[in-house]
């Protein structure tokens, strides 16, 4: 996990932890700018979301819908961006470092959220990862990935054009999770529907290539419900890369691997 590879094809990054909400955000807002301003993240912007609740009603649950602000706190090149909902605090990054970088970013941020407005607990953390595979000029993309995430290609009837192929598989194991999907797709970048629009900018070699690419998305969670530490969050965040990472090894080939370093 101490690695880079120089040309990873990691386009897209978050890490998210789910706490206990605060229903009054506006007297901690200043403070909160100014800390994540420090921080190296000046860009500031609200935004209103509509959040999905799950409520006991009579014998069953109801589903009711809510609008929340978000803030949003972004870096100066618009790469990197930290989302704070009243029970949430997502850190989005389009440049991706090494893991170590990564998690300390993001604690740091949850440390400046645990001191204004205290966090009592962790529902649910939870890391993403989203790789666009992008054969270099005059190779496959059979040659950069295991079968399983190329799809149906060539089984169609001649003169019928692909347009996408989609796969998902989902694993469990207690409160761990683990979501592998994959969209092989014929032109460029295509980013999933719940993380449209795009709040930061791709590094040019991922937004300005025009051919197939197949884009691998795979999110890994921890939904036990803890106490809020700092520690106990990079352990777990550790162990969430660590699936990630074997989901990915096990998705794209040792000529792929070699490509990227």
């Amino acid at each position: 996990m101490g690695t880079r590879l120089s040309k990873a094809p990691v386009c897209f990054t978050l890490a998210q932890m789910r706490f206990n909400p605060v229903l009054v955000m506006e007297p901690f807002l200043p403070a909160l700018q100014e800390a994540f301003r420090e921080a190296g993240f000046p860009d500031y912007a609200q935004t209103k979301v509509q959040s999905l609740e799950v409520v006991p009603s009579g014998e069953g649950m109801e589903v009711r819908e809510q609008a929340i602000t978000r803030f949003i706190y972004r870096n100066k090149t618009q790469t990197a961006a930290f989302l704070l909902d009243p029970a949430a605090l997502t850190y989005e990054l389009t440049d991706y470092p090494v893991f170590e970088e990564f998690s300390d970013a993001f604690l740091h941020a949850l440390k400046i959220i645990d001191c204004h407005r205290t966090i009592e607990y962790c529902d649910r953390l939870g890391m993403r990862m989203l790789d666009a595979v992008q054969p270099l000029e005059g190779e496959t993309l059979e040659q950069y990935l295991a079968p399983q995430a190329l799809g149906f290609i060539g089984l169609s009837d001649e003169g019928l054009e692909h347009q996408h192929t989609l796969s998902e598989s989902l694993f469990k194991c207690g409160s761990r999770s683990l979501l592998v999907r994959t969209a092989r797709v014929p032109h460029g970048v295509a980013a999933p529907p719940d993380l449209m629009p795009l709040r930061l900018r791709l590094a040019k070699r991922f937004s300005e290539y025009q051919r197939e690419t197949v884009m691998l998305d795979c999110d890994s969670a921890d939904a036990d419900r803890v106490d809020f530490s700092v520690h106990v969050a990079k352990e777990k965040l550790t162990e969430l890369k660590s699936a990630l990472s074997s989901s990915f090894k096990a998705l794209v080939t040792p000529y792929a691997l070699k490509i990227w370093e």
